[in-house]
């Protein structure tokens, strides 16, 4: 385990519908998408933003699945590469996910990036099938990387269990 935060080279990020943070319209949406009594949520919401008006990361419109080997890519130009994405794959359909599943393992075993997951318990079965506990009604995500459960997590980051 790193001792010290791990340096960030380069960032980017793909969203079929990207918000951008610096529209204060948008950001009151995000805002009303947070539960009312969740303030701790709405104030790292609120952080989170703060972040990245100061330093933006660069977000492609568009679609994961035509672009994620492109932006592996260009990432591999600055370093070694983590695609990371949670309550992603949720948003595809089953083909879309057995496609996203495939995508990641074949970058995975070509040896041009680490995948890191985070998705709710049946999104990824395959991930899922390799946890040596089951999510729970608190701990309903799997976290994983390149393909095999690491750990449980709450949906919202309110908790994690190793495995």
């Amino acid at each position: 385990m790193p001792t010290a935060p791990l340096p960030v080279a380069w960032r980017a990020g793909v969203d079929i519908s990207p918000v951008d943070v610096r529209d204060d319209a948008a950001v009151a949406w995000l805002e009303t998408c947070v539960w009312p009594e969740q303030e701790e949520r709405r104030e790292r919401l609120r952080a989170a933003v703060a972040i990245a008006r100061a330093d933006p990361p660069r977000i492609t419109q568009g679609d994961l699945l035509e672009l994620v080997d492109d932006q592996v890519a260009e990432a591999s130009e600055h370093g070694s590469v983590v695609v990371f994405h949670s309550a992603v794959a949720m948003y595809l359909d089953r083909a879309g996910r057995e496609a996203l599943v495939e995508r990641m393992l074949g970058l995975v075993a070509a040896g041009r990036c680490h995948w890191v997951s985070n998705e709710l318990g049946d999104v990824l079965p395959g991930v899922t099938a390799s946890a040596t506990a089951p999510p729970d009604d608190r701990l309903s995500f799997v976290l994983g990387v390149d393909g095999q459960a690491v750990a449980l997590t709450h949906q919202h980051g309110a908790g994690i269990r190793w495995l």
